[in-house]
């Protein structure tokens, strides 16, 4: 793109996607704004922040490649992988160096707990697509003798851990692979460290109330058709910012940006507590970091014997502040409120939005019940010990778990752009996820990324993926809050 065609953009949303896509688009020479009611600039993306709400500010988040038949999500994230790498030797953290803990992608290993003592499907088909990329030998299954051979001589033995069963007699263990490819990434750190390389390359940043969408600037279009053409928004200080194309990656916050994704979108919350380890802790200190701990997921059963659902759970390493993470994403929790008008889609006149920050510390008593039947078989040492934090994190799902990155066919001219719908596994892909962006941003249909087929606008598809309970369904809790 020659310097007379700039081309500029606005992206709404300074988070894991509006980042990515930032810098990508500098690198073709675009013009890039980006806009965000958080001050991030200020409080350098701290999780610990009152009032922060988006997903991407978070101490941690899983890293895997581990995704059943979904060889294409699979082959992402190993490509994001390579590029974690690539910039955590540029900061200088080579090898396993992680030295205050400053690397941004930790390679702690993960392990993938079973519900029962065997695999279940989910696990063979991935390792099947792993064995499909030649990547089967990164994988111990826990059951395996030659996989716990092979574990031991690659020094990863320490981490293929033994968790009893329940109510088992004689005592059962459950079944695990460990998955040496994955761990976690820093994320908080890497917004961080993503803003400052968009800062580099020229991106400008408008934050607070210069940041915060009123809404998008729309004009009649052209005889022939009655789509609107948006040239631009408007902040809550009154300005206009023009902007030949405007990005809405706004996470949680997409659909009230743009009320046109309603039917393809949904805020949802995951619920996330940790407790807090005391460097004087020693024996609890060295047990659960990187070096000695794994990721740990576990898909239980759907319910428990006394019929209480206790879904899907993970825990992750220490951080060098002394958290251990554990998030219940078994159910995710919806808000439904009083939808405006131009939602194009709405059930009972009704969407779902995060709740106020100051309402989301208190987690639902069924993802208490889960994390806490999860703590005394995985965490045993803190079985009676509070929560040192609980909050609902939330994020945005579609309808399928797959991101959603196109253009918004109800506007003219490829005017209005949606980047979002990370679905809760969109952080891993930070250092790639704008590269395939910006190339079906700028290229549309001609776009060459593998994952054009997987994120294109899908108006056609049934709202599955929880989208259909609605207002008063198992996942509303806006009664709790009313």
């Amino acid at each position: 793109m020659q310097a007379a065609d700039k081309k500029s953009v606005a992206i709404i949303g300074a988070g894991i996607f509006g980042l990515s896509l930032a810098v990508a688009l500098r690198d073709k020479n675009y013009v890039v704004n980006v806009f965000d009611r958080n001050v991030y600039h200020e409080n350098g993306y701290d999780p610990e922040g009152d009032d922060v709400q988006a997903a991407s500010v978070d101490l941690n988040k899983i890293f895997r490649a581990s995704y059943g038949t979904k060889l294409h999500y699979q082959r992402l994230a190993m490509e994001s992988r390579n590029a974690w790498m690539i910039q955590d030797n540029k900061r200088g953290f080579l090898g396993d160096n992680d030295e205050n803990g400053g690397r941004l992608f930790v390679n702690s290993g993960m392990l993938r707990v079973q519900p029962t003592t065997h695999l279940d499907t989910l696990e063979k088909e991935t390792l099947a697509n792993m064995e499909r990329d030649g990547l089967r030998g990164t994988q111990f299954v826990k059951s395996s003798p030659n996989d716990r051979e092979r574990a031991e001589s690659l020094g990863w033995k320490a981490k293929l851990l033994d968790f009893d069963i329940p109510e088992t007699s004689p005592t059962q263990t459950f079944d695990a692979v460990l998955d040496s490819l994955a761990g976690f990434v820093r994320c908080s750190s890497a917004c961080t460290y993503w803003y400052d390389i968009s800062v580099a390359k020229g991106v400008k940043f408008n934050f607070g109330k210069e940041g915060s969408v009123e809404s998008l600037v729309k004009i009649p279009c052209s005889a022939g058709t009655l789509k609107e053409k948006v040239i631009g928004l408007k902040t809550r200080d009154g300005v206009i910012h023009n902007a030949d194309t405007v990005v809405v990656a706004a996470g949680s916050f997409s659909t009230q940006v743009l009320p046109e994704l309603s039917y393809h979108l949904e805020s949802s919350a995951g619920s996330v507590a940790s407790f807090k380890i005391n460097p004087s802790q020693k024996d609890l200190w060295d047990k659960y970091s990187p070096e000695k701990f794994p990721v740990i997921t576990w898909k239980a059963s759907p319910r428990n014997r006394s019929g209480r659902d206790t879904g899907s759970i993970y825990a992750l390493p220490r951080t060098p502040e002394g958290y251990i993470k554990i998030g219940f994403r078994g159910i995710k929790f919806t808000n439904f409120q009083p939808a405006p008008e131009g939602a194009t889609f709405t059930q009972d006149g009704k969407w779902s939005v995060p709740l106020p920050a100051d309402e989301c510390k208190t987690l639902p008593e069924p993802a208490m019940y889960a994390m806490k039947q999860f703590v005394s078989i995985f965490l045993p040492e803190f079985e009676d010990v509070p929560f040192s934090t609980t909050k609902l994190c939330w994020y945005t799902d579609s309808l399928d778990n797959s991101f959603v990155i196109d253009y918004v066919p109800d506007f003219a001219e490829n005017s209005v752009f949606i980047c979002t719908g990370g679905s809760g596994h969109g952080a891993k892909f930070l250092p790639v996820l704008g590269e395939h962006a910006a190339d079906i941003l700028e290229n549309g249909d001609r776009s060459t990324t593998y994952m054009r087929t997987f994120w294109r606008w899908r108006p056609g598809m049934p709202r599955r993926n929880g989208l259909e309970d609605g207002p008063g369904g198992p996942r509303d809790i806006s009664g709790e809050f009313a």
